[in-house]
C-alpha cells in the first residue's frame, strides 16, 4: 500500500521506542516549535542549541545518575590500537562480543534538554532572572515501547533561574499558559500533581515532599486510544541546581524552574486527536498552530 504523503504517522523502526518521522511528521514538529516560540516571545530568553551529548560531570553533579540510573544512556568507545582492533573486528561477523572492549567515555547522552544550561550558571551570581530556550534530541532508556514511550525524542524547554519568588511566579504562569495553549490546539489537557521516581531508602518520603510542595504538575493527553501521557510538564526545582552548581540570586542561592514540551508527544497527540493527516485538521487547530 502506498503511503499518501501527507500522512505523518511515524514509522516503527527495528528498535523498540525508535522512530522514523517522514516529512509530514517533521512540518508538523516545525510547527510546534514555531508556535512554541511565540509563546515564549514576551520573554527575554537566550536560545541555546544543545547537542544530544553531555558531560558525563554534569549529569552526576546534577544528581541524575543517582537518582535515574535505569533512564540514563553512557556513551562507550573503543580504546585500543587499530592493531588490537584488527584481533577483535572477526567477532563481529561472529556475533561475538565486539563490544566488551570498549570503556565509558566522559559523555553521556542527553536525557533531558535543560542539563546543560545548570552547568553555565556555575559560580555566577544573578543580579536578575536569567532565561533560556532550549531543545534537545534525548534519550531515557525506557522499560517499555507503548505508543509515546520513546527512548529516542525531541524536547523543547524554557528554563529560568533567579530567586525563590520569582521561579514560583513563573512557573505558575506558565503552567496556567501551556494548558490554554493546549487547550486551543484541541487536546484538553488534564493537569495533575507529579513527582518523579527517586531511588533510594527514602524514596516515599521524597515523593511525598514533592508532592506536598507542588513542585511538579504534567499535562496529561492520550496518544492512542486510552493512553493518556504527560506531553508537557511545569516545574520547580528550589535550589537544588543553585546548591550543586553553585550560583546565587539576590545573595541566596538560587533557585530554578523549567517548563518542558515532548515535541514527539505533543505531535502523536495532535495526530491522535485530528486525524494522521495535518492537511486535513479542521481550520480552527491550523490556526491555532499558525499562532493566527
Amino acid at each position: 500500500m502506498t503511503r499518501h504523503p501527507d500522512d505523518a504517522t511515524p514509522l516503527p523502526t527495528a528498535a523498540p521506542g525508535v522512530q522514523l518521522q517522514p516529512a509530514a511528521y517533521e512540518k508538523l514538529l516545525g510547527a510546534l516549535r514555531d508556535s512554541i516560540a511565540r509563546l515564549a516571545a514576551d520573554e527575554p530568553f537566550e536560545r541555546l542549541a544543545v547537542p544530544p551529548v553531555i558531560s558525563r560531570a554534569t549529569i552526576e553533579r546534577a544528581g541524575f545518575a543517582a537518582s535515574f540510573p535505569q533512564l540514563l544512556g553512557t556513551v562507550h568507545s573503543y580504546t585500543g590500537s587499530a592493531a588490537d582492533w584488527r584481533r577483535l573486528s572477526p567477532l563481529i561477523a561472529e556475533s561475538g562480543p565486539w563490544h566488551a572492549r570498549q570503556e565509558i567515555s566522559d559523555l553521556v547522552l542527553l536525557p533531558a534538554a535543560c542539563y546543560p544550561v545548570y552547568a553555565t550558571l556555575v559560580g555566577r551570581y544573578l543580579q536578575q532572572p536569567v532565561r533560556y530556550s532550549v531543545e534537545a534530541q534525548c534519550f531515557r532508556q525506557e522499560a517499555t515501547a507503548e505508543p509515546g514511550r520513546l527512548r529516542s525524542f525531541r524536547m523543547a524547554e524554557l528554563v529560568t533561574a533567579g530567586t525563590a519568588g520569582h521561579c514560583q511566579d513563573w512557573r505558575e504562569h506558565w503552567l496556567q499558559r501551556v494548558a490554554d495553549w493546549l487547550d486551543g490546539l484541541g487536546l484538553k489537557p488534564s493537569v495533575e500533581l507529579a513527582d518523579d521516581p527517586f531511588f533510594g531508602g527514602g524514596r516515599k518520603l521524597y515523593q511525598a515532599a514533592q508532592r506536598a510542595q507542588e513542585l511538579k504538575f504534567e499535562l496529561r493527553v492520550p496518544v492512542a486510544d486510552g493512553l493518556p501521557q504527560a506531553i508537557a510538564s511545569a516545574n520547580i526545582h528550589k535550589d537544588h541546581f543553585g546548591e550543586v552548581f553553585d550560583f546565587t540570586a539576590d545573595g541566596a542561592t538560587g533557585h530554578t524552574a523549567c517548563t518542558a514540551f515532548g515535541l514527539d508527544r505533543i505531535a502523536l497527540a495532535l495526530l491522535h486527536a485530528h486525524g494522521t493527516r495535518p492537511t486535513d485538521w479542521p481550520e480552527h487547530i491550523s490556526a491555532a498552530l499558525k499562532g493566527n
